[in-house]
């Protein structure tokens, strides 16, 4: 997926905003390149999980398909490496065809930002092209 910075950045602020709690969201985009953002708020509340609001889920997945589709399911990591857990991994299961962005705030600073397939209960880089 072609993301630019700028739609990195929001998913950071999103992701600092947010804390001690997960984020959530969609991005949204065409041929594979990105073309926005969308939070999503985490009814979860939890700085361990994040389950997406129904409400939200299904305005944000609305927008999006307005004039483009689904690309990605980003949340964020408070504590731990930008790498999928397997409560991450189990509920990815519902929705296996996007791209799963995670941002990590271990380095608060420079937030890292990485991205994963998650279907069939296997971890899977996605590239992520990044400009």
């Amino acid at each position: 997926m072609k993301i630019s910075q700028a739609l990195i950045d929001e998913m950071a602020v999103h992701a600092l905003e947010d804390r001690p709690n997960e984020c959530c969201g969609m991005v949204g985009g065409k041929d594979g390149v990105a073309t926005k953002v969308v939070p999503v708020l985490n009814a979860a509340a939890s700085p361990l999980r994040y389950e997406m609001d129904p409400k939200g889920q299904y305005d944000a997945l609305k927008e999006i398909e307005a004039d483009g589709e689904l690309l990605a399911i980003y949340h964020s990591h408070t504590k731990s490496a930008a790498y999928p857990s397997q409560t991450d991994v189990n509920q990815a299961q519902n929705w296996p065809e996007p791209i799963y962005v995670i941002v990590s705030l271990v380095n608060e600073e420079k937030p890292d930002v990485k991205g994963f397939h998650l279907a069939d209960l296997k971890i899977v880089d996605a590239e992520l092209e990044i400009g």
